[in-house]
């Protein structure tokens, strides 16, 4: 496959997740349920991805923010011990670091509860001051939007557009709107996918933003929003994608699921580089899935290296 080396700029949410596994039911208020295993990493949309891609060979910087604190050094550390450019992190004075609480059962799904903190304060300036960044990657990336409410939609569309005229390619994952996808957010993001090359909501997203029941009429109506190519993650079920105005599919391989909490973000980590490295569509997909059912699979030592997925191939 093509010798490129792969880089990504990645603008979006920064917390530690704190993850509880193996718990079997949800306990109702007043209950407590107990898990196997305890966890505490690195995350946020933008951590995940970040590490991911790092793993599989890209450069890698990050523009976002973080609390002033233990956990925001913490944080800080791992990137940087994974050969990220932390230059676009800020440090926000008095401000805690964002916190989720993961509830995984036992087949692997999850749920969250979820304290923002310092990723409240991220704005545009940010990604204006740390420009550079952006100018010096194949790709950026904005991801979790809705976990940073003072990077206005609008704004968003804006750097993207800015960034697609500069020759970037332009990569959008907003992750999921807890305020239930008001009307007025889903037309603002319609209206920004004009200036994305690559949009990667899940299946629930794609739903939840086109008010569809169908994921087939779903894509299709993300795919006339788009500027580029849109795929759609299923989980145990795959992906579906629309590129160059052909529907693409790929099957995901059983696995026992460990955790499935950040495999969204290396599905898009390990798509992106792919793409980079010249790979068919098709043949990112697929290694693509393989990257997320790798890391679905696995409680510790979670993120791929290239070594462990398959060849990339030109496969359209």
């Amino acid at each position: 496959m093509s010798d490129v080396v792969p880089s990504l700029c990645i603008a979006g949410n920064l917390n530690l997740d704190l993850m509880i596994s193996g718990v079997r039911q949800m306990p109702r208020w007043g209950e407590e349920q107990f898990g196997s295993n305890r966890r505490s990493v690195t995350s946020g949309q933008a951590g995940y991805m970040g590490i991911a891609a790092a793993r599989l060979g890209a450069e890698v910087s990050i523009i976002g923010v973080v609390g002033d604190d233990e956990d925001g050094r913490k944080i800080r550390k791992d990137l940087e011990g994974e050969g990220i450019d932390c230059t676009g992190i800020g440090s926000l004075v008095g401000q805690s670091t964002g916190l989720s609480v993961a509830i995984i059962r036992e087949d692997g799904e999850r749920c969250f509860v979820s304290e923002i903190g310092a990723s409240a304060g991220f704005a545009a300036q940010r990604m204006d001051d740390h420009w550079s960044a952006v100018q010096a990657a194949r790709a950026l990336a904005v991801v979790g939007v809705f976990n940073t409410p003072s990077l206005r939609l609008e704004d968003v569309q804006a750097r993207l557009r800015k960034a697609r005229e500069l020759g970037v390619t332009t990569v959008f994952d907003s992750g999921w709107d807890t305020a239930g996808w008001p009307d007025e957010k889903r037309r603002e993001i319609t209206a920004l996918l004009s200036c994305v090359d690559l949009f990667l909501p899940n299946e629930d997203e794609a739903l939840a933003l086109t008010r569809s029941v169908n994921i087939e009429e779903a894509l299709d109506m993300l795919a006339d929003a788009c500027a580029g190519s849109v795929v759609i993650k299923r989980g145990a079920k795959g992906a579906i994608a629309m590129h160059e105005g052909k529907k693409l599919s790929v099957a995901a391989r059983p696995v026992t699921a460990a955790n499935a909490v950040g495999a969204g973000d290396v599905y898009d980590a390990a798509l992106v580089t792919a793409l980079q490295r010249q790979a068919g569509f098709q043949a990112a997909m697929e290694f693509a899935s393989r990257a997320a059912e790798h890391y679905v699979h696995r409680l510790d030592d979670r993120f791929p290296f290239l070594a462990d997925l398959p060849t990339l191939t030109n496969q359209t």
